[in-house]
């Protein structure tokens, strides 16, 4: 389907803009160290007082394993999107994001089987708490080919159409449409308000997750 970016997953918006410590040259920063069970890096792009991201280290070694920014907001202080290394091999493989702001995760795009491609984009889009639209990439072969719906707004999806949907466009290749099939899970057990919910407030407050960190990690590489 395509590489990560937060709010568009057919961008990688990180690759140029960024050091190669992944703060953007000239930001104001504070770096929060939790005596050796990592760090929280927040970072100021336009000299306003508020961060616009917030990078996480869990261990200090100078790898990043969960990124918050703000991608919807404009500008608005809230981090309501998080990307997240979730296998450690140094690629973003997981964001999740909160389009409206309300406290719940209403975005979900992942790349399931690590290959650098997004081949699960599940959305909660009427802002209802439950998910109602899913595109899937079943065989891993970098083409969307099944769309999942909730027609009546029910919790349950009730509809799938299979063909080559592109969720960036719009557009379908033909194929059919089944009410038999529900869409796979995601690897974290989650959907849009599952495990990794964007930061609401200072992460500097929250102790970074307790987990093994990835090696050589630049999640602003290009896949």
């Amino acid at each position: 389907m395509s590489e990560y970016d937060p709010s568009d997953p057919g961008v990688d918006t990180h690759d140029s803009d960024y050091g190669t410590d992944g703060i953007p040259p000239g930001s104001d920063t504070v770096t929060a160290d939790f005596d050796g069970h990592g760090t929280v890096t927040l970072v100021d792009t336009d000299h306003d007082g508020y961060a616009n991201e917030a990078l996480v280290d869990v261990n200090g070694d100078g790898h990043y394993d969960a990124i918050y920014s703000d991608e919807y907001g404009n500008n608005d202080h809230v981090l309501d999107t998080v990307s997240v290394d979730t296998n450690h091999d140094g690629q973003v493989d997981l964001v999740e994001s909160d389009r409206n702001e309300d406290g719940h995760a209403d975005f979900l795009a992942e790349d399931r089987n690590h290959d650098g491609q997004v081949d699960l984009v599940v959305s909660d889009d009427n802002f209802d708490g439950r998910p109602d639209h899913a595109v899937v990439d079943s065989n891993f072969d970098g083409r969307p080919d099944a769309e999942y719906t909730d027609t009546d707004n029910d919790g349950h999806f009730d509809t799938v159409h299979y063909d080559n949907y592109d969720p960036l466009t719009g557009a379908h290749d033909g194929g059919q449409d089944d009410s038999s099939h529900q869409p796979p899970h995601t690897t974290d057990g989650g959907h849009p308000g599952g495990s990794h919910q964007p930061a609401h407030q200072d992460p500097s407050q929250q102790q970074p997750p307790q987990q093994e960190p990835p090696h050589n990690v630049n999640p602003y590489a290009a896949s």
